[in-house]
């Protein structure tokens, strides 16, 4: 009964919070329908209505979710999610009438994180955008206690201490928790606004600094150069990376 209760906890809460979701769709009509859907969630909702216009409110910050349609007026909606796949993980989920298994895969393997037909029923897609979104900000959630070990790091996210090749530090909560999601998701490009969330429990803005001094503080104690870091790795215009190929050698 207890975990139940927790599930829903952790459902309700997500209810209330604001996400930044992109519709990109060239029908009006379809339009509205997702932004009165999506509002009705509280969410932070904006518009495109074609490829080119959806690029530039690409460029406009990060997202937290894209719904796609395939066929924009200006190209396939699938060469869309190439370019936003080139230099974001977004999630996209993408909404077409061609309902064939072959487009459905493609969809899936040009890295759509779901690939739904129209007509849909709009209380299937909302129930599906919830667990997306849930999912996501759950998975940049680490143990609270317990050591993680990788390479020449140990954490202990009990007492905030890190040893580094034998040397330790005592780290801050904020820079614990940075580290912890990071040794969690070795490999992954995170976007400043996740991460915010994770660890300041606010959304991000162009002027919030915070995370990018977080990472700062971190590269100063496990980086040999950290003007020039080999672990933390800036992803220009997409967010951060722990370096995956880095594994097995010492800092």
């Amino acid at each position: 009964m207890t975990l139940r209760r927790n599930a829903l906890d952790v459902g309700a809460a997500f209810e209330r919070q604001q996400c930044r979701i992109l519709v990109v769709d060239d029908d009006p009509v379809v339009r509205v329908l997702l932004r009165e859907m999506l509002l009705a969630h509280g969410h932070d909702v904006s518009e495109a209505e074609s490829a080119a216009s959806a690029e530039a409110r690409l460029r406009q910050g990060t997202w937290d979710l894209v719904l796609l349609d395939r066929r924009l007026p200006d190209c396939d909606g699938l060469l869309l999610l190439q370019r936003i796949r080139d230099r974001s993980d977004c999630p996209v989920i993408v909404l077409s009438v061609m309902d064939d298994e072959h487009d459905r895969t493609l969809g899936l393997g040009l890295g759509a994180h779901d690939y739904i037909t129209k007509p849909f029923s709009a209380r299937e897609l909302s129930l599906r955008i919830q667990n997306l979104l849930m999912t996501r900000r759950m998975a940049l959630t680490p143990a609270a206690t317990g050591e993680i070990t990788h390479g020449p790091f140990t954490l202990s996210q009990t007492t905030r201490r890190l040893i580094v090749d034998g040397v330790s530090h005592q780290l801050t909560l904020a820079e614990a928790r940075l580290l912890a999601i990071f040794l969690c998701h070795i490999g992954e490009v995170l976007d400043r606004n996740l991460l915010t969330r994770s660890i300041c429990r606010r959304e991000w803005s162009h002027n919030d600094r915070s995370i990018d001094v977080l990472v700062a503080r971190l590269r100063k104690r496990i980086e040999h150069d950290p003007k020039s870091p080999e672990w933390i790795v800036t992803i220009h215009g997409a967010g951060y990376l722990f370096n995956r190929s880095l594994e097995g050698r010492t800092s």
